[in-house]
This record gives structure tokens, sequence and C-alpha cells, in this order.
């Protein structure tokens, strides 16, 4: 077995990219409350227009980055890339473990890991043709 077993590479990065995430939206909350950002619009709840993107919606990573060059920052670009983070890291886990089995000579779980990797990029491009 290798000196630094796949599982250990795995949790690590889970626990990192769990973190991270939730630090970031953490980070992004906290901006927003100390910019004002709860007032009694926010809790107003109203119908959407047809159309219309909600103010401080990111529908797409280009947004979120426009919004993290911004100044002031813009907190909920912040909350969104947290966001991003928490919803990559089990990809990123699993593309990570693909070659670390293979580097361990257990092509039976690289399998087993490249299915789950194809069924997370699949899932991804329907969900964007669906939504996008």
């Amino acid at each position: 077995r290798p000196v630094f077993p796949v599982e250990h590479l795995v949790a690590r990065v889970l626990l990192v990219g769990g973190l991270l995430g939730l630090t970031l939206i953490s980070l992004g909350l906290g901006l927003y409350a100390a910019h004002g950002g709860f007032q009694g619009h926010v809790l107003a709840l109203s119908p959407p227009v047809a159309g219309a993107t909600p103010p401080g919606v990111f529908r797409s990573l280009r947004q979120i980055a426009v919004g993290l060059r911004q100044r002031p920052l813009d907190p909920l670009a912040v909350g969104a890339l947290g966001l991003v983070v928490l919803m990559a890291t089990p990809g990123v886990a699993v593309t990570l473990a693909i070659p670390g089995f293979l580097l361990a000579g257990d092509g039976r779980f690289a399998l087993i890991a490249t299915l789950v990797l194809t069924m997370l990029l699949v899932s991804l491009l329907l969900a964007g043709a669906v939504h996008g």
C-alpha cells in the first residue's frame, strides 16, 4: 500500500473543501450583514416577475468573478463562491482518487471512481442543458 492511502487523500480533500466552502459562505453572510444587507425587503416575499433575475443572484462563474473583482467586494459573490467550492469538492475528491487507486494497483476501485465521476459529469451537463 502507498505511504499515503487514497482514502486519506479523499478524506482530506473533503474536509478541506468542506471547511473552505463553509468559511466562504459564513464570510459572505457576515459581510452581507455588516453592509446592512438584512433589511425588510430581503424578507418580503413576492411572486417573481417573468424573465427577471432577482438582485444578488449569481447564475454563472463569470458573474461570481465579476462580483469578487468589485470594490467594495460583493458579499453575495463571496457566499456564492463558497457554494461553488462546496459543490465542487466531491468531484475533486473523486477525480484525485482515480489516479491514486491506479497507483495503488486497485483497478476495481479506479473503475468505480471513474463511473462515479462520469455520473457526476453527466448530471452536471444535463442540469446545465435543462436550466441553462
